[in-house]
């Protein structure tokens, strides 16, 4: 072996060599964990976007069938309602639905319609 400034040399880049592969998998690693974080806050993001949508959606077709009438509320409006709110998936929901449903009179009707709204509109903020 050779004991001159070649061999010195070529070690000294040798090292810096292995020293930035080193990085270079080191960076490489955090911006695959980094790209994986946001895909999932992506995926959640589009989730709550997906749900406030059918919410807004049941708050429209509530107001234009239930609150914007007088009169009686077809049947097929009326499974309509039921099914958004249930697909919605929230137990309190459902049982705020069951029990505007359930009201005998119309001052219990008002009174579950503004609960329920208000819980829509919970839903819708947070």
């Amino acid at each position: 072996m050779k004991t001159g400034i070649l061999d010195r040399t070529r070690l000294v880049a040798n090292l810096l060599m292995l020293v930035l592969v080193g990085l270079n998998i080191f960076f490489s690693i955090q911006y695959t964990e980094n790209m994986k974080r946001d895909d999932a806050k992506q995926l959640e993001e589009s989730a709550k976007t997906e749900e406030r949508i059918k919410v807004s959606k049941f708050m429209k077709l509530f107001i234009d069938k239930v609150l914007g009438t007088s009169g009686e509320i077809s049947f097929e409006d009326r499974v309509k309602l039921e099914s958004d709110i249930r697909s919605l998936g929230d137990q309190n929901l459902v049982n705020q639905w069951d029990a505007f449903v359930a009201s005998k009179d119309s001052d219990a009707a008002q009174k579950n319609a503004v609960l329920l709204m208000s819980i829509l509109m919970n839903k819708m903020i947070i």
